[in-house]
Protein backbone atom coordinates (compact mmCIF):
# COMPACT_ATOMS: atom_id res chain seq x y z
CA UNK A 1 0.00 0.00 0.00
CA UNK A 2 2.78 2.47 0.81
CA UNK A 3 4.41 1.89 -2.59
CA UNK A 4 1.24 2.88 -4.42
CA UNK A 5 0.82 6.02 -2.36
CA UNK A 6 4.46 7.02 -2.87
CA UNK A 7 4.20 6.47 -6.62
CA UNK A 8 1.02 8.58 -6.82
CA UNK A 9 2.62 11.34 -4.72
CA UNK A 10 5.81 11.35 -6.82
CA UNK A 11 3.76 11.47 -10.05
CA UNK A 12 1.66 14.37 -8.77
CA UNK A 13 4.74 16.23 -7.56
CA UNK A 14 6.65 15.87 -10.85
CA UNK A 15 3.66 16.95 -12.94
CA UNK A 16 3.29 20.06 -10.77
CA UNK A 17 7.02 20.76 -10.87
CA UNK A 18 7.16 20.60 -14.67
CA UNK A 19 4.32 23.13 -14.96
CA UNK A 20 6.07 25.63 -12.69
CA UNK A 21 8.55 27.84 -14.50
CA UNK A 22 10.87 30.09 -12.47
CA UNK A 23 11.52 32.31 -15.48
CA UNK A 24 7.94 32.89 -16.56
CA UNK A 25 6.79 36.14 -18.07
CA UNK A 26 4.48 38.39 -16.06
CA UNK A 27 0.84 37.43 -16.14
CA UNK A 28 -1.09 39.37 -18.77
CA UNK A 29 1.95 40.06 -20.94
CA UNK A 30 1.98 39.36 -24.67
CA UNK A 31 4.21 36.33 -24.18
CA UNK A 32 1.89 34.87 -21.58
CA UNK A 33 2.55 34.07 -17.98
CA UNK A 34 2.45 31.00 -15.82
CA UNK A 35 -1.31 31.31 -15.31
CA UNK A 36 -2.25 32.20 -18.87
CA UNK A 37 -3.73 29.98 -21.55
CA UNK A 38 -1.56 27.95 -23.87
CA UNK A 39 -2.11 30.46 -26.70
CA UNK A 40 0.55 32.83 -25.40
CA UNK A 41 -1.63 35.89 -24.97
CA UNK A 42 -3.91 36.13 -21.97
CA UNK A 43 -6.14 38.69 -23.67
CA UNK A 44 -7.44 36.15 -26.16
CA UNK A 45 -6.88 38.42 -29.16
CA UNK A 46 -3.30 37.32 -29.75
CA UNK A 47 -2.25 34.67 -32.22
CA UNK A 48 -2.42 31.18 -30.80
CA UNK A 49 -0.14 28.36 -31.80
CA UNK A 50 -1.47 24.85 -32.33
CA UNK A 51 1.04 23.02 -30.15
CA UNK A 52 1.13 25.38 -27.18
CA UNK A 53 3.31 28.37 -26.63
CA UNK A 54 6.89 28.41 -27.84
CA UNK A 55 9.51 29.36 -25.26
CA UNK A 56 11.48 32.48 -26.03
CA UNK A 57 15.23 32.09 -25.82
CA UNK A 58 16.71 33.78 -22.73
CA UNK A 59 18.62 36.96 -23.39
CA UNK A 60 22.39 36.58 -23.05
CA UNK A 61 24.00 38.28 -20.08
CA UNK A 62 25.74 41.59 -20.67
CA UNK A 63 29.24 42.28 -19.34
CA UNK A 64 28.05 43.77 -16.04
CA UNK A 65 25.74 40.83 -15.33
CA UNK A 66 28.54 38.36 -16.10
CA UNK A 67 30.84 40.28 -13.76
CA UNK A 68 28.26 40.22 -10.96
CA UNK A 69 27.75 36.45 -11.42
CA UNK A 70 31.51 35.98 -11.27
CA UNK A 71 31.80 38.05 -8.07
CA UNK A 72 28.97 36.06 -6.49
CA UNK A 73 30.80 32.83 -7.35
CA UNK A 74 34.07 34.15 -5.94
CA UNK A 75 32.36 35.22 -2.71
CA UNK A 76 30.63 31.84 -2.48
CA UNK A 77 33.98 30.08 -2.79
CA UNK A 78 35.40 32.46 -0.17
CA UNK A 79 32.48 31.71 2.16
CA UNK A 80 32.77 27.93 1.71
CA UNK A 81 36.46 27.20 1.01
CA UNK A 82 36.29 23.58 2.15
CA UNK A 83 33.91 22.67 -0.68
CA UNK A 84 36.00 24.36 -3.38
CA UNK A 85 38.87 22.85 -5.31
CA UNK A 86 42.36 24.25 -4.75
CA UNK A 87 42.24 25.88 -8.19
CA UNK A 88 38.92 27.56 -7.31
CA UNK A 89 40.36 28.81 -4.03
CA UNK A 90 43.44 30.21 -5.77
CA UNK A 91 41.29 31.87 -8.41
CA UNK A 92 38.93 33.29 -5.79
CA UNK A 93 41.83 34.62 -3.74
CA UNK A 94 43.38 36.29 -6.79
CA UNK A 95 40.03 37.79 -7.78
CA UNK A 96 39.37 39.11 -4.28
CA UNK A 97 42.83 40.67 -4.05
CA UNK A 98 42.43 42.21 -7.53
CA UNK A 99 39.07 43.68 -6.53
CA UNK A 100 40.58 45.07 -3.32
CA UNK A 101 43.43 46.62 -5.34
CA UNK A 102 40.95 48.20 -7.76
CA UNK A 103 38.98 49.58 -4.81
CA UNK A 104 42.16 51.07 -3.34
CA UNK A 105 42.89 52.76 -6.69
CA UNK A 106 39.36 54.20 -6.74
CA UNK A 107 39.93 55.46 -3.19
CA UNK A 108 43.11 57.24 -4.31
CA UNK A 109 41.23 58.96 -7.16
CA UNK A 110 38.38 59.92 -4.82
CA UNK A 111 40.84 61.34 -2.29
CA UNK A 112 42.28 63.60 -5.00
CA UNK A 113 38.74 64.70 -5.86
CA UNK A 114 38.05 65.31 -2.17
CA UNK A 115 41.16 67.46 -1.89
CA UNK A 116 39.98 69.61 -4.82
CA UNK A 117 36.50 69.97 -3.35
CA UNK A 118 37.81 71.05 0.06
CA UNK A 119 40.07 73.60 -1.64
CA UNK A 120 37.08 74.93 -3.58
CA UNK A 121 35.07 75.13 -0.37
CA UNK A 122 37.83 77.05 1.43
CA UNK A 123 38.14 79.46 -1.50
CA UNK A 124 34.36 80.00 -1.60
CA UNK A 125 34.26 80.75 2.14
CA UNK A 126 37.18 83.19 1.89
CA UNK A 127 35.64 84.92 -1.13
CA UNK A 128 32.28 85.26 0.58
CA UNK A 129 33.89 86.75 3.71
CA UNK A 130 36.00 89.16 1.67
CA UNK A 131 33.03 90.30 -0.43
CA UNK A 132 30.89 90.81 2.66
CA UNK A 133 33.65 92.79 4.40
CA UNK A 134 34.09 95.03 1.34
CA UNK A 135 30.35 95.67 1.15
CA UNK A 136 30.19 96.47 4.87
CA UNK A 137 33.18 98.82 4.60
CA UNK A 138 31.58 100.63 1.68
CA UNK A 139 28.32 100.96 3.57
CA UNK A 140 29.99 102.19 6.81
CA UNK A 141 32.06 104.82 5.03
CA UNK A 142 35.78 105.48 4.62
CA UNK A 143 36.39 106.55 8.26
CA UNK A 144 34.82 103.42 9.84
CA UNK A 145 37.01 100.88 11.52
CA UNK A 146 37.58 97.55 9.80
CA UNK A 147 36.31 95.68 12.83
CA UNK A 148 32.86 97.11 12.21
CA UNK A 149 33.02 95.93 8.62
CA UNK A 150 34.00 92.47 9.70
CA UNK A 151 31.26 92.41 12.34
CA UNK A 152 28.72 93.32 9.67
CA UNK A 153 30.10 90.61 7.40
CA UNK A 154 29.46 88.02 10.09
CA UNK A 155 25.76 88.99 10.15
CA UNK A 156 25.40 88.74 6.38
CA UNK A 157 22.34 86.99 4.98
CA UNK A 158 22.78 83.86 2.83
CA UNK A 159 23.64 84.46 -0.81
CA UNK A 160 24.59 82.43 -3.84
CA UNK A 161 28.07 81.94 -2.37
CA UNK A 162 26.65 80.26 0.73
CA UNK A 163 24.36 78.14 -1.45
CA UNK A 164 27.42 77.02 -3.38
CA UNK A 165 29.10 76.25 -0.07
CA UNK A 166 26.16 73.99 0.83
CA UNK A 167 26.40 72.07 -2.44
CA UNK A 168 30.13 71.70 -1.96
CA UNK A 169 29.48 70.34 1.53
CA UNK A 170 27.05 67.83 0.07
CA UNK A 171 29.54 66.79 -2.59
CA UNK A 172 32.28 66.44 0.01
CA UNK A 173 30.02 64.30 2.21
CA UNK A 174 29.15 62.09 -0.78
CA UNK A 175 32.79 61.55 -1.72
CA UNK A 176 33.68 60.79 1.91
CA UNK A 177 30.87 58.22 2.04
CA UNK A 178 32.13 56.59 -1.18
CA UNK A 179 35.65 56.43 0.21
CA UNK A 180 34.41 54.84 3.44
CA UNK A 181 32.33 52.27 1.55
CA UNK A 182 35.17 51.32 -0.77
CA UNK A 183 37.61 51.06 2.13
CA UNK A 184 35.24 48.75 4.00
CA UNK A 185 34.72 46.59 0.89
CA UNK A 186 38.47 46.38 0.22
CA UNK A 187 39.10 45.42 3.84
CA UNK A 188 36.39 42.75 3.63
CA UNK A 189 37.78 41.37 0.38
CA UNK A 190 41.30 41.23 1.80
CA UNK A 191 40.07 39.44 4.92
CA UNK A 192 38.16 36.91 2.82
CA UNK A 193 41.23 36.35 0.65
CA UNK A 194 43.35 35.78 3.74
CA UNK A 195 40.97 33.01 4.84
CA UNK A 196 41.47 31.11 1.56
Amino acid sequence: MTDGWAARWAGAWTSGATRFNHNHAPAGSATGGQFSTGGGSSSGSGSSSKGGSAKAAPRPLDAHQKHMVHLAHVRNVAAHPASATPADRAHAKAALLAQAKADRLKITALQAQLKNLTAQQAKAVATAKHTAAKAATAKAGPNAKKTLAHAAAAKKTPTAATAKKQTLKQQIAGVQAQIAGLAAQAKSDEAAAAKL
